[in-house]
């Protein structure tokens, strides 16, 4: 998957949190999509926010409270994304890189 760091950078500084935490659940469920086409990212708003992720054999879930998704979306457009690849990855999930340059900005260390 392809993604613009410019646009990206606009987003994260002028989008609603909620709002932009759906976006980035979009772009990593598209990215799981290029490999295995029943993968899936909901997003549900308890005390936290909690995203389920799922594919054909495998399911993971990880929570990021408020104050953890206003720090990431302010520290770098990417770094909300880089927090969940990282959680989910730890949980077993083997990231691999495709086409398209989405995973190269959300491992871009800045």
């Amino acid at each position: 998957m392809n993604t613009s760091g410019f646009l990206r950078g606009m987003m994260s500084k002028n989008m609603e949190g909620e709002k932009y935490l759906i976006h980035v659940a979009t772009c990593v469920e598209q990215e799981l999509q290029e490999r295995d086409p029943d993968g899936k990212v909901i997003v549900m708003k308890l005390e936290n926010y909690v995203l389920f992720v799922t594919g054909k054999q495998d399911s993971y879930q990880l929570t990021i409270t408020e104050t953890e998704l206003t720090t990431l979306q302010q520290r770098d457009p990417y770094a909300l994304d880089r927090k969940i690849w990282r959680d989910l990855e730890q949980q077993g999930l083997q990231i691999i890189r495709g086409s398209g340059n989405y995973l190269e900005y959300v491992f871009m260390e800045r």
